[in-house]
């Protein structure tokens, strides 16, 4: 077992999980992970000008590096506030993404200290978790878990607030023994896929309806090849849109108010069975 700050054990856990970039803004309260972050190499920073844009450069680089997962760093108080928006967004979209916020220390906590704010209650209803860590033991934990529910089921975003004396304490922590938890996805039974392709096989009038899991996936390609296999029209919805080139001769277009083409709708309605 090494000795290291909690910070610093943070930052190794990044990197077991696969982490290369991250973005932000540093700050008072967050400048210890900072410093982690710069003495640990390996994950290079883009600087933002605003936390709120960082927690969006974090959900663009998800959504472009399919496995991965994007990291925000701000301090405490209104760096924390500034990325919900971007964690709204990545909950909506199923987007997973990791904000890390700096926090007073622990003793002043609910004390009015200066940018001192409950953002993990804030950021519960927008995130799958969202927590303050309190004892620097266990932030390998808690970062361990994030990453195990930001890939699971349906991926989301999490919070973690880490005060800066919870940053600074000494821990006992093993890069080298770190694993990742397991990622839970659930998948159908051949039962539920043989009456699906079934029910797909008796349609007169089948269509495929892909959105963005298809795209989280990375598995355009096996959709495409999918659909020319049974002859099946794809709508793709916003969040699909691009997993079947637009003008593949079974791209049926979009439906809907906002991005619907009149074919799409048409096809849709039509329809007998939607997969």
């Amino acid at each position: 077992m090494a000795r290291m700050t909690a910070a610093r054990a943070a930052v190794e856990i990044l990197k077991r999980e696969g982490v290369d970039v991250a973005f932000g803004v540093p700050g008072a309260a967050i400048n210890p992970f900072y410093a982690a972050l710069k003495a640990s190499g390996g994950i290079s920073h883009t600087l933002a000008r605003h936390v709120e844009g960082a927690s969006h450069m974090a959900e663009g680089y998800t959504r472009t590096h399919p496995g991965n997962i994007g990291v925000c760093v701000g301090t405490s108080g209104p760096a924390g506030t500034d990325m919900i928006t971007g964690l709204y967004s990545a909950s909506g979209d199923s987007i997973p993404i990791l904000c890390i916020t700096g926090q007073a220390p622990t003793a002043v906590i609910h004390k009015e200290d200066f940018q001192a704010v409950d953002i993990a209650s804030i950021a519960r209803p927008v995130t799958k978790m969202a927590v303050t860590v309190l004892e620097a033991a266990q932030v390998p934990g808690v970062f361990q878990q994030a990453f195990h529910l930001m890939r699971s089921g349906r991926p989301g975003p999490v919070l973690i607030d880490l005060p800066i004396d919870v940053q600074t304490t000494e821990i006992e922590f093993d890069p080298d023994t770190y694993e990742p938890l397991p990622v839970y996805r659930p998948a159908a039974t051949r039962a539920q896929i043989e009456k699906a392709l079934g029910m797909l096989n008796a349609a007169e009038r089948p269509l495929i309806v892909a959105g963005g899991g298809v795209v989280g996936a990375d598995a355009g390609d096996l959709l495409v090849r999918f659909a020319e296999l049974t002859g099946t029209p794809v709508v793709p919805t916003l969040m699909g849109w691009g997993v079947i080139p637009d003008d593949h001769e079974l791209n049926a277009g979009m439906v809907g108010l906002q991005t619907s083409h009149r074919y799409g709708n048409a096809t849709y309605l039509e329809s007998d069975y939607v997969l």
